[in-house]
């Protein structure tokens, strides 16, 4: 066995890489673009992963959670470590309006969110470190998640579960996502709480029917929901800190079947969010409480349910963000570093990574200078292909950085 070194990897020698990498980047991710598909259906996305990676040489098992693949690079032999990059593959249900030669080709679907940047970004990644291990100058094992269903079921909880974190143990997990509010190519990172746990329910107010004439007859669940969703409200204004963000949406509301008749149910459904699980547990506690107390106080009735489709909140490892900033700063220089000045109370599964490993998660900017801003999941997103450069860079030397510290 070829006797691999530490710090085997100068920048020079892996920006080279990177830059002799990008036209095979571009070509993955027009490809990926062009064929969009929904979450859990990423049939062809995942089979054209797989040919990738079978023409690198680079072994995979595919078929996690679905359509998911784990590729692995290089080994833990003698004590090395094991850390992991991930990337989301699935596209959106929205009609592509950008123009571009490239469009999606499946009508009423768009890679709208970058998970065809993340996803070309990661293979390319994946092609430098092979490159780098058939040179003996990789210095440990890298594992590549391509998941699935980012978009709807959260597929990273299934390919954890699936033991994909073990055998070998990972023991740093990093992955990007696209951002068009900066520049191009620049790295956006966040110590601590980045993104919210979610919390999805069910609220159902039952009253008692009767005559719209004689409301004294019944208990109107309508007017009842109104107090209670009222009432709600208070756990952000009253109960947290005002420096504890807190939010409680009700997203739909159902209830009557007459404009005469008194409503004996209104059915409610909606999300709540923090920004760390200890809040989110009082929350939920206090939503129920509120909800069932304020409904007694007018003779109905209040039932709760929270579904199982939860996420956690998404907490970077300090240590492997400041790896992360240290890269961009001997790589790209630190003029191409960025923090988010708050966190966001949107959600991402990646949350399952970070409280399974220390980890981080960070933005790559996607928009030129004189460009317009168009938002994640908008029809006109277009992101500038060239930022794919830096994040194959700093994903490949971050990797490497936290293998050899």
């Amino acid at each position: 066995m070829t006797e691999k070194t530490k710090s085997a990897v100068n920048p020079a020698q892996l920006k080279k890489a990177a830059n002799d990498i990008y036209p095979v980047a571009v070509k993955i991710r027009r490809h990926l673009h062009s064929h969009p598909e929904l979450s859990q259906n990423e049939k062809n996305t995942s089979e054209y992963v797989c040919s990738i990676l079978d023409e690198h040489g680079i072994p995979y098992t595919a078929g996690v959670a679905g359509y998911g693949v784990v590729a692995q690079i290089g080994d833990v032999s003698g004590g090395r470590k094991c850390v992991a990059i991930r990337a989301d593959m699935d596209a959106l249900p929205v009609c592509e309006a950008t123009g571009l030669e490239y469009a999606s080709e499946n009508p009423g679907v768009m890679h709208a969110c970058g998970h065809d940047v993340h996803t070309a970004i990661l293979l390319s990644t994946g092609i430098l470190l092979k490159k780098l291990d058939d040179e003996g100058k990789l210095n440990g094992a890298v594992k590549l998640f391509f998941q699935p269903a980012e978009e709807t079921i959260g597929g990273a909880a299934p390919m954890i579960e699936a033991g994909f974190l073990k055998n070998p143990d990972v023991s740093a997990v990093t992955a990007l996502h696209v951002d068009p509010e900066y520049p191009a190519g620049t790295i956006v990172l966040k110590y601590g709480p980045m993104n919210a746990a979610t919390g999805s329910f069910s609220l159902t107010i039952r009253g008692k029917s009767c005559h719209g004439a004689h409301p004294d007859g019944g208990i109107d669940s309508i007017v009842v929901s109104a107090q209670v969703i009222t009432a709600l409200q208070s756990i952000s204004s009253r109960f947290m800190a005002p420096t504890t963000p807190v939010v409680v949406t009700i997203g739909a509301i159902n209830g009557g079947t007459a404009g005469n008749i008194i409503a004996g149910e209104v059915v409610m459904r909606g999300t709540i969010r923090a920004l760390d699980m200890d809040t989110m547990a009082n929350a939920k506690n206090l939503f129920t409480q509120i909800a069932e107390n304020t409904a007694a106080a007018y003779g109905a009735s209040a039932e709760v349910d929270w579904a199982d489709d939860s996420y956690p909140a998404l907490i970077n490892d300090d240590d492997v963000t400041k790896a992360v900033e240290d890269t961009v700063d001997e790589y790209l220089g630190h003029e191409m570093v960025r923090f988010m000045p708050e966190p966001s109370l949107g959600a991402d599964d990646f949350a399952f990574f970070t409280e399974s490993v220390k980890g981080t998660y960070f933005n790559l900017g996607v928009t030129k200078d004189g460009d317009p801003v168009y938002s994640l999941h908008n029809e006109h997103f277009a992101p500038a292909e060239e930022a794919m450069l830096n994040g194959i860079i700093i994903q490949a030397a971050s990797a490497i950085k936290l293998l050899e510290d």
